[in-house]
């Protein structure tokens, strides 16, 4: 069962685990993995976990919306057109779901932003297997805030699935965010379901490409001393493994559980936005 986040690592136990996890390589299928990932399409159900931004709240500036729509028409004779110019946060509170490039976060002297695995490199896409990790399923409820997922509750969460998470796999991670996200809400305000940092080597070991979330992996209150989020740290940085958050998971598992299984072809594509450190994604699920 997950059990109440505290911490259980100080700033030095957590900078020893970062430089013994750490490498230089980020996972990837290859294409012999995503060839067999497409063997896994079935029926041709396509599910999408993609969450649009809350709306209505002020960004960062106090002005505006966090997601600011702009519309113009062009016309001719018998013709219209209506032209969009979006801006939106990326990351935090107000933001839908999306990728964090190994560029978003940084540690100490660490700088990947001009190493391959920052947006640029992940424009082509991270297609393969998908595994849902669906540990609300497990326990018959959401994970409650302020709770880690231990590696015994992956664990038996995967036994009970009848599957396994393989090197450059797409993890998909569900907590069971059932509330509306509010934007006007700072992260970390209220407590929040995480990934214990006790699975670290586990996650290591399994080596996914990406890890898809419907919260983030990192829970509110923090199980490191002093630093509040020590998995975007530990994956982006060390392990250099992108990360989609406030992804919505609920849709996707319903259809395993309708379908009783838990993997299938997992398709993002990253929008080409050169120098950001993150993009709006659409997470496919395909069936």
């Amino acid at each position: 069962m997950p059990r109440p986040a505290q911490p259980i690592l100080n700033r030095h136990e957590f900078e020893v685990l970062h430089t013994r996890l750490r490498r230089t390589a980020t996972p990837r299928p290859d294409l012999a993995q995503t060839a067999a990932a497409a063997a896994l399409v079935r029926s041709g159900a396509v599910v999408s976990a993609g969450e649009a931004p809350p709306r209505g709240a002020a960004d960062r500036t106090g002005a505006g919306s966090a997601y600011r729509l702009q519309q113009w028409r062009d016309h001719g004779d018998s013709w219209h057109a209506v032209n969009d110019r979006i801006e939106m946060d990326i990351h935090g509170s107000p933001s839908m779901t999306h990728i964090d490039a190994l560029s978003h976060f940084g540690w100490h002297a660490d700088d990947h932003t001009a190493e391959p695995g920052s947006l640029e490199a992940l424009t082509g896409g991270i297609v393969g297997r998908g595994v849902l990790v669906d540990v609300p399923r497990t326990l018959g409820c959401p994970v409650p805030g302020g709770s880690v997922v231990t590696p015994d509750d992956l664990v038996e969460t995967l036994s009970s699935q009848g599957v396994e998470v393989r090197r450059g796999d797409a993890l998909w991670l569900r907590f069971g965010r059932e509330a509306p996200r509010s934007a006007d809400e700072p992260l970390g305000a209220h407590p929040t379901p995480g990934l214990s940092i006790a699975c670290a080597d586990w996650l290591a070991e399994v080596s996914p490409a990406v890890v898809i979330t419907d919260f983030g992996l990192d829970g509110t209150p923090s199980e490191v001393e002093g630093i509040a989020v020590p998995w975007h740290i530990l994956t982006l940085t060390s392990l250099r493994i992108p990360l989609v958050d406030v992804a919505n998971l609920a849709p996707v598992a319903d259809a395993c559980a309708q379908l009783s299984r838990w993997e299938f072809l997992s398709v993002l594509a990253p929008l080409n936005l050169p120098g950001a450190s993150g993009s709006p994604v659409n997470p496919l699920a395909i069936f």
